[in-house]
């Protein structure tokens, strides 16, 4: 990459934030016109050449090829054990964090390798934030909560905005600004989600990724996570891991399939089936085990 501003290899100590089918073929909801644009590979943030990702000697993902565009919600869907998580810690080196990981093949981001020796890892995961499947809120208020990640980037004016700010971003604010001093774990499930994507924003990261965020929400508190995310794209790109496959149609942009090899030794492999236009994929896939998996005849 040429621009200092988005060079990966400062680092700004900030933490890590935030942890189907019916018997026909989804139908793709379009919530966001964008979702029938075409794919632009000149806002390319992510690319993914030959990846494989290994745990030891096990090779749990195998080749993988694709692009994700900026802005875009892309997901990834696939039954258990097919490396969609696997994958997804890739894009902000997660994966470092378990012993024996290793990555084969190269990851860019905006062309700069996200693994290459000078890249800060702690820098990749500011510019790269997460929210996992389950809500992980800190045992602190609120406001501590968001102000967590920016007081420890250095910032000390300004923060009762910047909470404001990525409260309002996460459409939380009106529900909490009574209570900022309350403790986070107070909150709903559904809230303690919105509560963590505010925690990711507030260190204004490019990217956000999601592992299954509301797979332990109920329907009401999952049509708003759903709703932000939308909303989330005029600013940020995501990349979400779901088994709802109705919610990959719904929400976004273009979709990855995954599924598990199975090797002559019985070892099962993660692999990309299929990588399209989340409308086309759902509506008319080119592989018949993506069109097996959305009409519900396996995984």
């Amino acid at each position: 990459m040429t621009t200092t501003s988005s060079r990966l290899s400062t680092s700004q100590g900030v933490p890590v934030t935030g942890r189907p089918g019916g018997a026909g073929p989804v139908q793709p909801t379009v919530v966001n016109d964008a979702v029938e644009g075409p794919f632009d590979l000149v806002d390319t943030v992510f690319e993914v050449a030959d990846v494989s990702v290994f745990y030891g000697d096990y090779e749990a993902v195998r080749n993988v090829d694709m692009k994700i565009g900026k802005r875009r919600i892309t997901a990834m869907i696939g039954p258990s054990g097919c490396g969609k998580s696997t994958l997804l810690r890739c894009f902000n080196r997660m994966n470092d964090l378990i012993p024996g990981t290793r990555l084969g093949g190269k990851i860019t981001f905006h062309g700069e390798d996200l693994y290459g020796d000078h890249v800060d890892p702690i820098e990749v995961r500011r510019r790269i934030g997460m929210v996992f499947q389950k809500p992980n809120p800190f045992p602190k208020s609120i406001y501590d909560n968001i102000a967590y990640g920016p007081r420890v980037n250095g910032v000390k004016r300004g923060l009762d905005d910047l909470v404001e700010e990525a409260l309002v971003g996460a459409a939380l604010w009106d529900e909490v600004k009574d209570k900022l001093k309350q403790n986070a774990l107070a909150l709903s499930g559904g809230q303690q989600q919105r509560l963590c994507i505010a925690r990711t924003i507030a260190v204004k990261p490019e990217v956000i990724l999601m592992d299954e965020p509301c797979s332990a929400l109920d329907p009401i508190a999952t049509a708003k996570i759903e709703d932000l995310m939308q909303n989330l794209t005029r600013d940020y790109t995501i990349v979400i891991v779901t088994h709802n496959m109705q919610q990959a149609a719904r929400v976004s942009h273009r979709t990855a399939f995954f599924t598990a090899d199975v090797d002559r030794e019985g070892v099962r492999h993660g692999r990309l089936v299929e990588y399209d236009e989340t409308s086309k994929l759902f509506t008319t896939p080119s592989d018949e085990r993506t069109e097996a998996y959305i009409t519900g005849r396996f995984g």
